[in-house]
């Protein structure tokens, strides 16, 4: 059912959704890791068959959607990324609310989070980003949120989960590159309480985009 409503997400706009915030702030400049050259781009990798069990893989379909809401955000591709860096990243798609998505970066003593949200729906189109900042943090959020990746077993969790389907909801994909390991993992709506969602509840908690989260606050929806 997910796939289904999502096949519609993608490819229908939603009428009701309207184009009124403003751009907060731009801070791309700060921002050196490389864009994809187009948005034919796969942002992971591709499964072969319904069959392939191949790590940090998704089909054609959910590839596709995700990386068109990533392209869209401006975001880097991280599953060919081969630099010094440890990169986080946390990207929310929520049927109906504006796509978000959260990176958070370590090299050497600088700790920096991007954070962008863009005016379409995780469901349907991504539109354009209306928010994009940067700011400066400290090796404690990187201790905290590798210590809620240790309590998730993170790199042993499968990259999709087999009942990671629903109606309306959300996405919650995070990813990880650390010590020269890139993987990925990606739940629908996880339930509260869980060591997977408390990961991606933690960036939101220091994410400097209260409007988003206060305003127009539907949960996972």
């Amino acid at each position: 059912m997910r796939h289904f409503l999502s096949i519609l997400a993608i490819f229908f706009t939603a009428s009701c959704l309207t184009a009124t915030d403003k751009t907060i702030q731009g801070n791309t400049r700060f921002d050196t890791l490389p864009l994809p050259a187009d948005s034919a781009t796969f942002y992971f990798k591709i499964k072969t068959n319904w069959q392939d069990t191949t790590r940090d893989a998704l089909d054609t379909f959910v590839n596709t959607w995700y990386s068109k809401m990533l392209f869209a955000l401006k975001e880097p591709v991280l599953k060919d990324y081969k630099a010094g860096k440890e990169v986080y990243r946390f990207t929310w798609l929520r049927t109906f609310n504006h796509p978000v998505v959260i990176r958070l970066e370590k090299q050497g003593d600088i700790v920096r989070l991007f954070s962008k949200v863009s005016d379409g729906a995780g469901g349907y189109e991504p539109g354009k980003i209306i928010f994009d900042t940067t700011v400066n943090l400290t090796s404690k959020q990187i201790d905290t949120i590798n210590s809620r990746l240790d309590t998730a077993k993170f790199w042993l969790l499968q990259t999709e989960a087999n009942n990671n389907n629903g109606n309306d909801g959300s996405e919650w994909i995070i990813e990880v590159y650390k010590d020269k390991h890139y993987h990925m993992a990606v739940r629908w709506t996880p339930d509260k309480g869980t060591a997977f969602r408390s990961i991606g509840e933690y960036l939101l908690s220091i994410l400097q985009i209260k409007n988003e989260m206060t305003g127009r606050d539907q949960g996972d929806y």
